[in-house]
């Protein structure tokens, strides 16, 4: 069992929705005592979306708050200015999410807390980074896929653009800015003085446009649809085989493409000048894939799988979400944590993305229930009871 390497570390959460909150989730996962302040009555909006609930609570407010504290605060109340004051003294972190500047009127803005708690490190995640004509604009994961050229390469001609299926330019900016967080960890050890970290969904999704951006910065190419396939190397992407389809990376290299084609049977394609290296097949991947799938379609996926592993050429069959969580490798990773709800009871959830020393992060707490923490949080700052009962009674605290 690792011990968590941020054991001790106090981050204050203003985070809402995914890429927040994927932020602070790593940071829990590390060891972090992350103290999630929600608004009451309603808290967290997660906490009331979503299609899958385990009881009573949203399966998606579960996934991505596990590990952490509820403090059901309303932080815009006068009366919460010294609770506030006092988080930020006890805290190394501050990480919101909310649109550039919008938290100033709070004095909850990064030169604000930073004049007071220079030694603070406050991240911020938005959609379109703080600075620029589009700062101001919401970010969602949806939006920014657009906006950020990755639809204009996702799809096909038949379907046209489409939406990758996860939100992966939100969970992509929360863990660039669990990186720059870390990092601004190790400067504060060396000054003494914290950070502004800024990451958004926009800069994540120009980063994995990577060998696209490369090639049209060299080259000025503007790639199309792209289906599975790769703008840079063929063969590389998905084949119909006559009861599905597998995908295949037939081209790593020189050597690889040789060995599928042997593995397939189609030597005859070695001696085709219009595939006689890689920039030639990328040219001519169209007709490259209908000669390839004309051999598939003669043989079950399972057979060119079998051959195409014998070979020590990478192929797959397309997995669905049941087939994969059945397989052997997430539950040797420990990928998977089952943790107790304390009013829905057990529940599972995809654990940190990475390990320690051979071992899994382990998630140390479930969800929280809204408020479930403020009474223990507040004692914690050296409020005294009579004081809580009286911010109960005035509505700035919510105690579960």
């Amino acid at each position: 069992m690792v011990n968590g390497p941020l054991n001790g570390v106090r981050v204050l959460d203003l985070t809402r929705f995914v890429a927040g909150s994927q932020t602070t989730a790593l940071l829990a996962a590390l060891g972090a005592d992350v103290v999630k302040v929600e608004v009451p009555p309603e808290g967290d909006p997660y906490r009331k979306q979503g299609t899958a609930w385990i009881g009573d609570e949203s399966a998606l407010f579960l996934s991505l708050n596990s590990g952490k504290r509820s403090l059901a605060l309303d932080f815009r109340a006068p009366a919460a200015a010294p609770i506030v004051d006092a988080l930020l003294s006890s805290s190394d972190f501050l990480v919101e999410n909310s649109r550039p500047a919008a938290l100033a009127r709070y004095g909850l803005d990064w030169d604000s807390v930073h004049t007071r708690h220079p030694s603070i490190i406050y991240g911020s995640i938005s959609g379109y980074g703080d600075v620029g004509p589009e700062a101001d604009r919401g970010g969602f994961d949806l939006i920014l896929q657009a906006d950020s050229g990755v639809m204009s390469v996702t799809g096909s001609s038949e379907c046209g653009p489409v939406k990758i299926g996860v939100p992966v330019l939100d969970v992509g900016a929360g863990v660039s800015c669990a990186l720059g967080l870390l990092a601004a960890y190790v400067e504060r050890e060396r000054t003494g003085v914290g950070s502004h970290v800024t990451a958004s969904l926009l800069e994540f999704a120009l980063t994995s446009l990577g060998t696209l951006a490369a090639a049209y910065f060299a080259e000025g190419q503007v790639p199309g649809l792209l289906g599975t396939n790769s703008p840079t190397f063929a063969p590389y992407g998905g084949f119909r085989t006559a009861d599905g389809s597998i995908v295949i990376a037939g081209a790593g290299s020189e050597d690889m493409w040789i060995r599928c084609c042997r593995a397939l049977g189609v030597e005859e394609l070695l001696q085709d000048p219009r595939f006689a290296d890689n920039s030639s097949r990328v040219h001519h991947r169209d007709e490259l894939t209908e000669l390839i799938e004309a051999r598939l379609e003669t043989a079950e996926s399972r057979h060119w799988l079998d051959l195409l592993d014998a070979a020590g050429v990478p192929a797959s069959q397309i997995r669905d979400i049941r087939d994969v969580f059945a397989g052997p490798q997430p539950t040797a990773l420990g990928a998977v944590q089952e943790l107790q709800h304390p009013t829905v009871g057990p529940y599972r959830i995809v654990g940190a993305p990475l390990r320690i020393d051979g071992s899994p992060l382990p998630v140390a707490r479930p969800a929280p229930v809204l408020g479930a923490d403020t009474r223990e949080v507040l004692q914690e700052l050296g409020i005294e009871a009579g004081e809580i009962d009286g911010l109960i009674a005035g509505g700035t605290v919510v105690v579960a």
